[in-house]
């Protein structure tokens, strides 16, 4: 495997961003990862899948003894971090990326794409380096540094960072430093902008600060409704989880993670970039808004999947399984060979070859968050009843047909089991949905595909000698996505097949709480935090509200030290695998910390939860 040691754990670092661009910080301060000026960006420190050509942007206070201290500021993603020196020095850094909108070039209002770090000594006294050593577009080209009169520019082909910082700069083959000392009330700032000097105006430090602290609290507050009661104990743990996908779900599209080829396991190539607005994470990310009474955010994302659905000349088989966030056009899945990957986990991929598959159940996704938003979108307009009529007629058409599944596996297509559900879901909702707003549509045939594709699937979807629904029909794996046929309202929670499902998944997927996502992927990688959630909704569903609360507790305590989820978790050491963060795994949490919310209590006589689904209703 070669060397490991250089390579931090994934659920050391914490989060910060401002809906455009994000950064990972380490619990010692470094930087690294950072993607400018957006998620979907070129990376300017990715010290995380190479800590030699990567780049990283570190903060060293001399003396440190300890593991350093970080939380976030209440209930904002602004990261702070305590060092504490061995003759009693006590030093605070601050990370954070400013919110609100203002004028960053001259005539031009966007977003700003820059990291604040603000060093403060608190007690004593202490010595302090800054080493910036960013390498452009994934370190593909050389990056030259400079001193100017604020402190650093780093340039390469087309690319420019700045770095305002006071202090006497040196500058060698592995980047800038500058080291200074602190006595008990001085601060040392910076900011690291993307783009040039040339007519940036930057915003005070510290009213930066303040404003950025003040937009998340506010934002936090301005849940609507009685969702937000619900949550109960849980709702600290929630609202975390809610943070980090307010900075993953900027521009109206969901990242599904802020990095790209963190392994699914160590040294198998299973490396993927998540740095993609995904349709079906955009559907479960509006349940999860809309479940914490931010119904703004969700009308947001049902705003874009409309607009998506209603462009000119859009057909159900136009639409992809991905999109990009920022950039235009799709970029396509190349391999950065230079680069190391993280513990030496090649390749190292950007763009994703999946925008070129068929995933049937994008439809029942859409349908089921259109039903489930009437709050958001009340009656569909003629143009979006229009699309939607064609992709339930669609629907008929193609559910006979194999796709290549939510898991997105690279070896041709099959009949899933789960997308031939989410084919009935399209078809159910479209039902529902036509009767309540009279509907000029072929309903009829609605509800004889709905019957034929129903039958299809208790038939040739269920595995009677494993007593378990199938991954794919003909298929001898069982998979995760059944636990959620329940609460789709497929089959009810006390059918034998739904009552068998549960128990054979709990035998055969489950270790402790952790869940695989197939028998498929038991060998591959570690267990899908999100299917862990699944089982937590599956059993309160079920009536078995005692061992759902026991299985969330356990999965709460595998978060990071500041309520942090990576995309999986090995269940034998407990490390973080996958894109970090995992939207799909913070979107896990908070549905079933809702949905344990309003069941019953731990202590209370164990009732089913029927008609309390986990889809907003």
């Amino acid at each position: 495997m070669g060397r490991t040691m250089e390579f931090a754990p994934i659920a050391s670092y914490g989060f910060i961003g401002n809906l455009l661009s994000c950064a990972l910080v380490r619990r010692d301060g470094a930087i690294d990862w950072c993607c400018l000026p957006a998620i979907d960006s070129p990376s300017v420190f990715a010290a995380i899948l190479d800590p030699e050509k990567g780049g990283a942007f570190r903060v060293t206070v001399h003396g440190s003894e300890g593991e350093p201290e970080q939380a976030y500021l209440g209930e904002t993603n602004i990261l702070r971090t305590v060092f504490r020196t061995s003759d009693g020095g006590i030093v605070e850094l601050l990370d954070w990326m400013h919110m609100g909108v203002f004028s960053y070039v001259e005539g031009e209002e966007s977003r700003l794409p820059a990291l604040f770090r603000l060093v403060r000594c608190l007690e004593g006294k202490a010595l302090v380096t800054l080493h910036f050593n960013p390498r452009l577009d994934y370190g593909r080209t050389q990056t030259v540094l400079s001193v100017t009169e604020r402190g650093i520019c780093a340039r390469s082909e087309g690319d420019t960072l700045c770095l305002h910082a006071r202090g006497v700069w040196n500058v060698g083959t592995d980047g800038a430093q500058a080291t200074v000392s602190l006595t008990e009330g001085r601060e040392w700032s910076c900011i690291c902008h993307y783009g040039s000097d040339d007519g940036v105006s930057l915003p005070d430090i510290h009213k930066s600060l303040q404003q950025t602290e003040r937009y998340w609290k506010r934002w936090i507050a301005e849940c609507e409704g009685d969702e937000c009661p619900y949550l109960g104990r849980w709702q600290k743990e929630a609202i975390r989880s809610l943070l980090a996908l307010k900075i993953l779900a900027g521009g109206r599209r969901i990242a599904a993670a802020a990095t790209t080829s963190l392994p699914e396991r160590i040294g198998n190539g299973e490396n993927w970039d998540y740095r993609f607005s995904w349709v079906r994470d955009t559907a479960f990310t509006v349940q999860a808004f809309t479940m914490m009474g931010h119904f703004d955010d969700a009308r947001e994302f049902v705003d874009w999947l409309c607009e998506l659905l209603c462009e000119g000349g859009m057909r159900p088989a136009d639409l992809q399984v991905l999109y990009p966030l920022y950039a235009t056009g799709t970029p396509d899945e190349a391999e950065l060979t230079h680069l190391r990957g993280y513990r030496d986990s090649r390749p190292v991929r950007i763009g994703n070859a999946a925008m070129h598959q068929k995933q049937w159940d994008i439809y029942g996704e859409i349908l089921e968050t259109i039903y489930r938003s009437a709050q958001l979108y009340p009656g569909p307009d003629s143009t979006l009843r229009r699309i939607l009529i064609d992709i339930v007629n669609y629907v008929c058409e193609i559910w006979r047909e194999p796709d290549h599944g939510i898991w997105e596996l690279r070896q041709g297509s099959q009949h899933y089991v789960y997308s031939k559900v989410m084919c009935w879901v399209a078809l159910d909702r479209g039902i529902k949905l036509a009767s309540a707003h009279q509907w000029q549509a072929d309903v009829v045939r609605w509800e004889e595909e709905r019957e034929a594709l129903r039958s299809t699937i208790l038939t040739e979807g269920y595995n009677a000698e494993r007593q378990c629904f199938r991954q794919a029909f003909g298929s001898s794996y069982i998979d995760a996505t059944a636990l959620l046929f329940p609460l789709l309202e497929f089959i009810p929670a006390d059918h034998p097949f739904a009552v068998n499902t549960l128990e054979t998944i709990r035998k055969e997927l489950e270790e402790d709480a952790l869940v695989y996502r197939s028998d498929y992927h038991r060998e591959r990688e570690g267990t899908f935090i999100f299917c862990s959630f699944w089982l937590v909704d599956a059993l309160a569903l079920a009536g078995r509200v005692t061992d759902a609360v026991r299985n969330f507790k356990k999965l709460l305590a595998h978060a990071n030290h500041l309520g942090l989820y990576a995309e999986e978790i090995d269940p034998k050491t407990g490390e973080f695998l996958g894109n970090f963060p995992q939207a799909f795994t913070h979107v896990g949490l908070i549905n079933s910390a809702v949905y344990l919310g309003r069941s019953q209590t731990e202590e209370s006589s164990e009732q089913p939860l029927m008609g309390e689904q986990s889809m907003v209703q």
